[in-house]
C-alpha cells in the first residue's frame, strides 16, 4: 500500500505531459503498401457490327478485365500545420511518392463458341509509377495525439495497354501513357514524441478516374480490312496504407 501511495504521489507531482505545439513546418519520409483497382471496359465498333452478337459479346468480354496492381509506396513530404487553442488543426502538405504498382495479364488462346476454329488471345497491362500530391488537412490535435482528414489533388504517372490477337491474323493493341490528375482523400493519425519528431499513419485513396484509348493494327497483322475498332475506358484508383516519420521545426 505504501508503494502504491508513493507511485500515486510521484505521478501527481510530475503533472501532465507538456502539450505539443503543432504549429510549424515539418519534413519527413513515408513508406507503405498500395493496392490498386482498374475496371477496364471495351466497346466494339466499325466492322464488328457485321459480326454476330454472340461473337461481339465474347470479344468485348475478353477485352474487358479487372486489374489489381499492388506494390510498395514510399517517398518524401514537406508541410505546414497550424494548431489552434481549441484543438483545431489545419495544414497543407506537398508530397512525392514512388509507386511500384504493376500487373500484366494474358488470357488465351481462347476458342470462340461461335467459330470453334477461331481463337483469340487477350492481353492487358497497367503500371502506376509516381505521384505528386498537394493535400489539405483538417482535424483535432491534443497534447501528443492528432487525428485528421485529408483532401487534395495529385498528378499520377499511368501507363496502361490492352491488345487482341487471333489465329486468323488479327492483331491490334492500344494504350495510354500520361500523367493523370487525381483526387486524394483519406484519414490520418499522428503522435508527437515531444522532441520535434512525429510518427504518423495514414490510409488514403487516390481516384484517377477514366483513362480512354483505342486499339490500332499492329505491324504484321494480315487482317486489316474492313476496319474493326475497339475503344477502351479504364477507371483507375488505388488505396495506400503508409507510416511516416517527420521532423518539425
Amino acid at each position: 500500500m505504501k508503494r502504491l501511495c508513493a507511485c500515486a504521489l510521484a505521478l501527481a507531482l510530475a503533472g501532465p505531459a507538456s502539450a505539443t505545439d503543432w504549429t510549424g513546418w515539418y519534413v519527413g519520409g513515408h513508406v507503405g503498401y498500395a493496392d490498386g483497382d482498374a475496371d477496364t471496359r471495351a466497346t466494339l465498333g466499325g466492322a464488328w457490327a457485321s459480326e454476330s452478337q454472340a461473337l461481339r459479346d465474347e470479344v468485348a468480354g475478353g477485352l474487358s478485365a479487372d486489374l489489381g496492381p499492388s506494390g510498395a509506396a514510399y517517398g518524401l513530404h514537406v508541410g505546414y500545420d497550424h494548431g489552434f487553442a481549441n484543438g483545431l488543426l489545419l495544414g497543407g502538405e506537398l508530397e512525392y511518392s514512388t509507386l511500384d504498382l504493376e500487373e500484366t495479364r494474358v488470357d488465351g488462346p481462347r476458342p470462340t463458341a461461335t467459330f470453334p476454329s477461331l481463337s483469340y488471345t487477350y492481353a492487358h497491362g497497367l503500371e502506376i509509377d509516381n505521384s505528386l500530391a498537394l493535400r489539405g488537412k483538417i482535424g483535432y490535435a491534443g497534447a501528443r495525439n492528432a487525428i485528421y482528414a485529408i483532401l487534395g489533388a495529385a498528378r499520377v504517372d499511368v501507363d496502361t495497354a490492352a491488345g487482341i490477337g487471333s489465329n486468323g491474323g488479327y492483331a491490334k493493341a492500344g494504350g495510354a501513357s500520361d500523367t493523370e490528375t487525381a483526387v486524394v482523400y483519406g484519414l490520418g493519425y499522428a503522435y508527437d514524441f515531444g522532441n520535434d519528431w512525429t510518427l504518423r499513419a495514414e490510409l488514403t485513396r487516390t481516384d484517377i478516374g477514366d483513362v480512354k484509348f483505342q486499339a490500332d493494327y499492329l505491324p504484321g497483322s494480315t487482317f486489316t480490312s474492313p476496319a474493326y475498332t475497339e475503344s477502351f475506358r479504364q477507371d483507375i484508383a488505388f488505396d495506400a496504407l503508409r507510416v511516416g516519420l517527420s521532423y518539425r521545426f
